[in-house]
């Protein structure tokens, strides 16, 4: 379950909190690290964050969410504060998603050559080396092929490589909230299980043969 960094949550605050409480009382395993870092602590057992900011910032927003009184007014200012957090994100989700449909926007001759000559598992290798790629951005060329557990990453890589096919292939367009998506999916570790109600996700996992990840419900 992932909690937002979003205004949207103010919108229905009692409901909010009732889902925050019942979680709680699972007691469930509570990640703190961002996606990369997160990537970067399941490569690098002595990885450590050289900042703790973002835990800081979850419990101390999860606090306010809990203990604010249900039908009272939240600050404009902090009301605001989420709303630029919110906004600049939109926006840097926004701007990629834009690239990523202007670059995928091919004739349809081009589109047909690819679903017939393309591979997938050079799709796949290819979204490997940028995840090596976004990861030596952080740390300096510090990541190689063979340092990495990819069964660790298997259901990220797979659908993401599956992502940026489909797009390749066919007239799907990137919405500015995949990118954030994609990253989350690097939480997803062997034996977990993925839930959402998003159809894109489902048949990219369905296409990718990864549906031993699906969350499905009984009965």
């Amino acid at each position: 379950m992932e909690l937002a960094f979003s205004p949207n949550n103010l919108n229905k605050l009692s409901e909010v909190q009732a889902a925050i409480n019942k979680i709680f009382s699972l007691k469930p395993e509570i990640i703190l690290h961002y996606p990369w870092d997160h990537a970067q602590s399941l490569i690098d057992k002595d990885f450590e964050r050289e900042f703790d900011i973002e835990s800081n910032l979850t419990f101390a927003f999860i606090r306010i969410l809990l203990k604010h009184p249900k039908e009272g007014l939240i600050s404009n200012s902090f009301k605001e504060k989420l709303e630029e957090i919110s906004s600049i994100r939109r926006k840097n989700f926004g701007e990629w998603a834009n690239f990523l449909n202007d670059l995928n926007n091919l004739q349809n001759d081009v589109k047909r050559a690819l679903i017939k000559y393309s591979d997938r598992n050079r799709n796949l290798l290819d979204f490997k080396k940028w995840f090596i790629h976004k990861l030596n951005e952080r740390e300096f060329g510090e990541y190689s092929d063979d340092a990495i557990p990819w069964e660790q990453f298997e259901f990220y890589t797979a659908i993401g490589s599956a992502y940026l096919r489909k797009m390749m292939v066919s007239w799907m367009k990137a919405d500015g909230n995949d990118e954030n998506d994609i990253r989350n999916m690097i939480y997803v570790q062997p034996g977990d299980k993925y839930w959402t109600l998003e159809k894109k996700w489902l048949n990219l996992a369905r296409e990718s043969k990864m549906t031993k990840y699906l969350y499905e419900a009984i009965g």
